[in-house]
């Protein structure tokens, strides 16, 4: 095997323009980038667009491979807060009017949002674009999850299919649940498109070229849809097995978000929790979770924990939860006793 086209390999992307159609989002081969996995996109688009001390704007919280390496570049992050319905666009706009420095970019995960589970509405992908339009704001769309809903009568549009002046990122490691392949790509404006392939040239000349061929023989082989519905199917299994579980085993002043898709929910303890602190007993009783603060540049969401239920089993779930719903009401309770006793 040789070395492909920087690119990418182009049977490989033809079937990318066959699942962005699925997005109702039109792009030709020489629109798409594959990289090695989507994280090398997001390094690139740092590489190309930060220099240091340049502002850039995320969701709060944010995905956490997103915010090291922005922040690999010098960024400044100003952060924009998630609801119930994601990125809260109203806040956007005020935070925009603060800002001393215009922001090279957003950097957005819209659907089934990563660590928050969260999705962003509609109306709030609507009055993003027109907000970005009038604004001249770029937008890096993080889509890794995209296929991954659980109902198939919900209707996300993607950012990119309603602007093409929006940078979108995708993955295999999701949708096809792969990811030791590592394959992502790209799809962005014509002049940016060209800035990453050079940066990508530099960085390692191509992406694998088994991994790719690889991939698109599956591809050609195996219809993807029915894989998709399949495994979707399954984490929606298993999510409500885990939302089940909270509901027996934690105490009552804790609380999470309910994810229509995707992987994660993101759990908000009382604000006395150290989280990162709590992480080592949850270890000791055997179950994992990631601490809220790797999600945010600064030092916040220490009380937040991100929880995923897409690769163990329904029982383990369960176990899983309540071994952590004890840890989680021991700290509480040691909390409210030296506060008491103070």
């Amino acid at each position: 095997l040789q070395y492909c086209a920087s690119e990418g390999h182009l049977g490989l992307r033809k079937h990318i323009i066959e699942f962005l159609k699925a997005e109702n989002i039109a792009v030709h081969d020489d629109d798409i980038l594959i990289t090695v996995g989507a994280q090398q996109a997001l390094d690139l688009i740092g590489k190309i667009f930060i220099d240091k001390n340049d502002t850039i704007l995320t969701e709060s919280p944010s995905y956490v491979g997103a915010l090291n390496a922005f922040l690999g570049y010098g960024a400044k992050i100003e952060t924009v807060p998630l609801d119930n319905n994601g990125l809260q666009v109203n806040k956007l706009k005020e935070k925009l009017k603060t800002l001393k420095k215009k922001p090279k970019f957003l950097y957005s995960v819209p659907n089934f949002h990563n660590p928050a589970g969260v999705t962003m509405s509609k109306k709030r992908r609507h009055d993003l674009i027109e907000l970005a339009e009038k604004e001249d704001l770029l937008i890096i769309e993080d889509n890794a999850y995209s296929m991954l809903g659980f109902n198939p009568d919900d209707k996300f549009p993607a950012l990119r299919s309603l602007s093409e002046d929006v940078i979108y990122l995708g993955t295999f490691s999701k949708i096809f649940f792969a990811p030791g392949a590592r394959l992502g790509w790209v799809v962005a404006p014509k002049a940016v498109l060209e800035k990453l392939l050079l940066a990508k040239q530099a960085a390692d000349l191509c992406t694998g070229t088994l991994s790719q061929v690889i991939t698109e023989e599956y591809l050609n082989l195996k219809p993807w849809r029915p894989r998709v519905k399949q495994m979707t199917k399954i984490y929606e299994n298993k999510k409500d097995v885990m939302l089940g579980a909270l509901e027996k085993y934690f105490p009552k002043d804790t609380s999470w978000t309910k994810p229509k898709g995707g992987f994660y929910i993101w759990v908000k303890l009382p604000y006395f929790v150290d989280t990162t602190q709590m992480l080592a007993e949850a270890i000791n009783e055997k179950v994992a979770f990631v601490p809220g603060n790797n999600f945010y540049p600064d030092d916040d969401g220490k009380n937040f924990i991100r929880l995923s239920y897409c690769l163990p089993e329904a029982k383990e779930i369960e176990q899983g939860i309540k071994r952590l719903g004890q840890v989680v009401k021991s700290r509480i309770e040691l909390y409210r006793s030296f506060k008491k006793y103070r």
